[in-house]
């Protein structure tokens, strides 16, 4: 009995001292050299922060760390874990941890359910909601040895960094940890990297495996073909390149109209959809050779992306949109005919009896509703879609984040103005067809039946 304790207790210390021997050995997997850093520090540190580009592993990692945490220390140690929203906590952080545990080298022991694994009655990893109004669910727990993860660290409410600080208040060995992307350049994911009490990590794309070695060398992590894209489509001065290629903080200049945070958080939105009747689709059609035209779908406060065709060939456009609208009884289509090429659509589409009420042009360089703060109708859409993100859906969709791409300036006449396609072209930019696309459901039509109706 003695010499089956001391052998618990050896093996215990080797799992706390050794993080990549219970990865290997124990779970059966092979950290690469910036989560064995990770792992490093939550051995070493009290409190670690890590920023990171997309795609470097980092939820995958953290999960297998709340699986050590929980055997490094034995009976009596405690893992909870939250994200911002509760999908981000079932659906990512804790399918890695389940799947850790079922491919364990070794019965690891415990009743595992989908947020929850039950060691003991003392001895547990939970997964929490980010709730403000129910703090209680962290401020009651404490225990001797316990780890709080907060993953996507930066879009995790303060009052809840407050309330986990309240759980961590005494134990013996205390871990917290913040992850995440860099995507907000205020709050206190932010204050933690000038904070002298944390260890402070930062993975760039060009850390990971497959992007320095340009071959796979970890599935499932970005490659350097994915990093490539991210220049040309966003430009490497641009916030979005900031925070998801070389994780910083973006700059959230004041010549930026949508953060990279408020599409961040709309793709990662857990929201409930509503108002869906207001059903309006937008489509923006290529104006150069080398740009897309993009068709996307606005139901209320949710959005996807219908499809983008390379090149603007009006008549292939106009069949394709007429077979949208009849597959789609229910919806308007708002068209830029600003630039002559989605004229030639709009005009076709008129020329169709069963859709041509359901069809509306904008000219976005037309008179705003609000002309004593816009310019142009294009930059009063483009603000209109900066609030709609507030409680926005965004179906996954890569090219949601061109929204934090244009800037703007103010005239000398005290006027927003929305930096032009053209312009951005000349910085490197591609054409923000997309976003372009979705500011059209959010516009004043110019062009159509029924322009007296209110449309937003």
């Amino acid at each position: 009995m003695l010499a089956d304790a001391a052998q618990v207790k050896r093996l215990q210390e080797k799992i706390r001292n050794e993080p990549e021997f219970f990865h290997r050995e124990v779970l059966g997997y092979e950290p690469w050299d910036r989560q064995l850093e990770i792992s490093r520090s939550i051995r070493d540190h009290r409190n670690t922060a890590v920023r990171s580009c997309n795609g470097a592993g980092k939820t995958f990692h953290i999960a297998h760390e709340g699986l050590r945490f929980l055997y490094a220390h034995g009976p009596g140690a405690v893992v909870i874990n939250t994200a911002p929203v509760w999908t981000q906590v079932e659906n990512q952080y804790w399918r890695y941890f389940r799947d850790a545990y079922r491919k364990a080298q070794y019965r690891l022991g415990g009743k595992l359910l989908k947020t929850q694994l039950n060691i003991d009655e003392k001895w547990f990893a939970m997964g929490l909601a980010n709730d403000p109004d129910r703090m209680e669910a962290f401020q009651g727990w404490h225990a001797e040895n316990i780890m709080v993860i907060f993953d996507e660290a930066s879009g995790i409410s303060p009052k809840i960094y407050e309330a986990a600080l309240g759980a961590m208040a005494g134990g013996s060995v205390v871990r917290f940890v913040l992850i995440g992307n860099a995507t907000q350049n205020s709050g206190p994911f932010y204050d933690a990297f000038k904070d002298p009490t944390f260890n402070k990590i930062r993975i760039r794309a060009s850390d990971v495996p497959n992007v320095a070695q340009r071959r796979q060398v970890v599935p499932g992590l970005i490659t350097h073909e994915w990093v490539e894209e991210m220049a040309v489509k966003y430009g490497v001065d641009s916030d979005i390149y900031r925070v998801r290629v070389d994780a910083e903080f973006p700059r959230h200049a004041s010549d930026t109209l949508i953060s990279v945070d408020a599409v961040e958080s709309a793709i990662n939105a857990d929201r409930e959809y509503y108002n869906e009747a207001d059903d309006i689709s937008g489509l923006d059609v290529a104006r150069f050779g080398d740009d897309d035209s993009a068709l996307i779908r606005r139901q209320g406060n949710h959005a996807e992306v219908i499809w983008k065709v390379n090149g603007n060939n009006t008549m292939t456009l106009a069949g394709k949109s007429a077979q949208y609208l009849r597959q789609n009884p229910q919806t308007k289509l708002f068209i830029d005919i600003t630039g002559g090429l989605g004229a030639g659509v709009f005009d076709r589409l008129r020329e169709q009896p069963d859709i041509a009420d359901r069809v509306f042009g904008v000219n976005v360089a037309g008179t705003p509703r609000d002309p004593s703060t816009y310019v142009n109708i294009r930059i009063e859409s483009w603000a209109n879609v900066r609030d709609w993100l507030k409680d926005a859906v965004l179906e996954k969709h890569e090219d949601w984040y061109q929204l934090a791409n244009p800037k703007y300036k103010i005239t000398s006449t005290g006027k927003m103005q929305l930096e032009s396609k053209e312009d951005m072209k000349k910085r490197g930019v591609s054409s923000p067809d997309v976003g372009d696309a979705i500011a059209l459901t959010l516009s004043k039509p110019t062009e159509g039946d029924n322009l007296g109706v209110t449309w937003l």
